[in-house]
């Protein structure tokens, strides 16, 4: 038994291993970022109504509401076919806080924030920025 042990020995120090777990995974990542986790059935996909407004990455939607005594000045922008995440996200912002001005007819934008997104099937990114006065 002990030559057969010493060859199964030599053959595996002398032959290439098979890539290791994570290497066989992190060879895979691009595959699986581009294939969506969620189903397209699903309520995730579905379009929030502030979403709705826009059709169009030029587009500047605006709107205001009034409630308490304050009054609500809420943007919202969309940015398609960027594949990079971070850019992708800090555009929609902006685009969103470029409505906010349209509603403000040029005012400052300090204390506008980001209140919600939404990423559709095709890669789209909704943002809905708001500011209070």
């Amino acid at each position: 038994m002990r030559p057969a042990l010493t060859a199964l020995a030599l053959v595996l120090t002398c032959s290439p291993l098979p890539a290791r777990a994570w290497e066989a995974k992190a060879a895979k990542v691009a595959e699986r970022l581009s294939r969506p986790r969620v189903p397209p059935s699903s309520p995730r996909w579905r379009k929030p109504g502030w979403a709705k407004k826009i059709k169009a990455p030029e587009d500047k939607v605006f709107w205001t509401e009034s409630f308490g005594g304050r009054t609500y000045v809420f943007g919202v922008g969309l940015v398609r076919g960027v594949d990079n995440p971070a850019l992708r996200a800090s555009a929609a912002a902006d685009r969103a806080r470029e409505s906010l001005l349209e509603g403000r007819e040029g005012a400052l934008l300090e204390g506008a924030d980001i209140l919600d997104w939404h990423l559709d099937r095709r890669g789209g990114l909704y943002a809905l920025a708001v500011l209070v006065r």
